[in-house]
């Protein structure tokens, strides 16, 4: 009676082999690298600043090493080509500026800042080839994730080492809070159809991401506050009246702490300082120079543009400009990288067609969003898109927005995962499953 022979065991990876085995399996699927990818980019801009910079131009060299090893193609949906056209115009009005004006030195840094919106495109193509991922998902699950751990970093600056503003992995204290404010509302999108823990996740995360900007004192930020909370009970609404008075316990005691957070941080007395500033009759005078300087940047600014209103003075000439305007009246403002203002200054700079191109960007996730398919997610893709576009709408009324790589990074991201979202949902991707992430039998 003969017995079946045994087949040999499997022949065990190297260190070495291993490693070279894990890569050629992420090159050769493209779901493994977009399934880890997802949350850190949401992740890294919040907790590591410029990180996430290198990170995304990371992913976009990665990209391109795929699409030489044939493992994606180009790829043009109908489904994503608006997104595409928007952020490629954008990026074609920034071209302006060293092309037609002095300084084209400075023009083309401004170019180079706008790569995020010439990138982009790839990065789409690459995602909708991912039918396996759930984009969407991942990406809020990294922003809740920043919101928590960027509160703890700015604690420790704050009252360990004496910061008299957080700035967590951010360059300063202003795109450090205004990412903060819009993560937290962020981070309550889909709140309904998480599961318990992760909806007390997804509490925390809301809570820091407010109490993180408290502690940025950046009053941009505190601008849209009111819009996050709007734009959060709105689309949790129809989970508040099943439970009514659950939420509303949750509501107050989350009001309450916030309240002695920013009263302990001195928030009101900084709002103070700025209604006393805009009440005053001669402004440049006033205690809070800030403020100041932004009203005399946005006054000669408007100047400027009704001057040269098709295209502008070029981006790298707008502040000198402006401030040359503004010492010849008698006023010295610092020498600012920009106006203070992301309309003001691509008015200035860029003239109606910069404004023009500016304002669909703003405008194109609402448009992706509420062009999307008609599914479940359909209202979690519009309160996404909403908090994007207009966080940022009001974000730029004291800030710049889109020549700072960290704000950049941040709603490009964004503008990214939506666009991805939206083209799953309009070809039916409803189901979505883990790929195999480990390193793979030897042969």
């Amino acid at each position: 009676m003969s017995t079946a022979s045994t087949p040999p065991a499997p022949r065990r990876h190297s260190l070495l082999s291993g490693a070279w085995a894990w890569l050629l399996a992420t090159i050769n699927d493209i779901n493994r690298p977009a399934w880890l990818y997802l949350p850190v980019l949401g992740f890294l801009p919040m907790t590591f600043g410029s990180t996430a910079t290198f990170f995304w131009f990371g992913a976009c060299i990665y990209v391109g090493l795929v699409f030489l090893a044939r493992r994606i193609t180009w790829v043009w949906p109908p489904t994503t080509a608006f997104a595409c056209l928007v952020a490629l115009g954008y990026f074609a009005v920034t071209i302006i500026s060293p092309l037609a004006f002095a300084n084209p030195v400075a023009g083309w840094m401004d170019v180079g800042t706008a790569l995020h919106f010439l990138t982009v495109v790839m990065l789409i193509g690459t995602l909708v080839q991912t039918p396996k991922v759930d984009v969407f998902a991942l990406f809020l699950n990294g922003i809740r994730a920043a919101c928590i751990v960027a509160l703890g970093h700015a604690l420790v600056q704050v009252f360990l080492f004496g910061h008299p503003r957080a700035t967590a992995g951010m360059a300063n204290a202003i795109p450090f809070g205004d990412t903060a404010m819009m993560s937290a509302g962020l981070a309550m999108v889909g709140f309904q159809r998480l599961s318990r823990p992760m909806r007390v996740f997804a509490l925390a995360a809301f809570a820091s991401g407010i109490a993180a900007t408290l502690l940025s004192q950046t009053r941009g930020a505190l601008v849209a506050l009111p819009l996050v909370v709007l734009v959060v009970t709105v689309h949790l609404w129809p989970m508040i009246r099943r439970r009514l008075w659950q939420a509303g316990l949750v509501a107050a005691v989350l009001v309450a702490a916030l309240f002695v957070f920013a009263v302990q941080m001195k928030v009101p007395q900084r709002i103070d300082q700025v209604r006393a500033a805009l009440e005053a009759e001669d402004i440049i005078r006033h205690r809070d120079a800030s403020t100041a300087h932004r009203v005399i940047l946005w006054s000669y600014g408007l100047d400027v543009f009704l001057d040269n209103p098709v295209i502008g003075v070029g981006s790298q000439n707008a502040v000198e400009e402006v401030r040359r305007r503004a010492a010849a009246d008698g006023y010295r403002v610092p020498p600012y990288r920009h106006l203070h203002n992301e309309f003001i200054s691509t008015a200035v700079g860029r003239g109606v067609i910069g404004l023009i191109v500016l304002l669909a960007l703003l405008a194109a996730p609402i448009i992706i969003a509420v062009e999307s398919a008609r599914d479940e997610r359909r209202a979690d893709r519009v309160a996404f898109a909403i908090l994007l576009s207009g966080s940022y709408a009001l974000f730029g009324l004291t800030n710049l927005l889109f020549s700072h790589d960290q704000t950049n990074t941040v709603f490009v991201a964004c503008y990214l995962i939506l666009a991805a979202a939206a083209h799953q949902s309009r070809v039916g991707l409803t189901r979505f499953e883990r790929p195999f992430l480990g390193v793979p039998p030897r042969g």
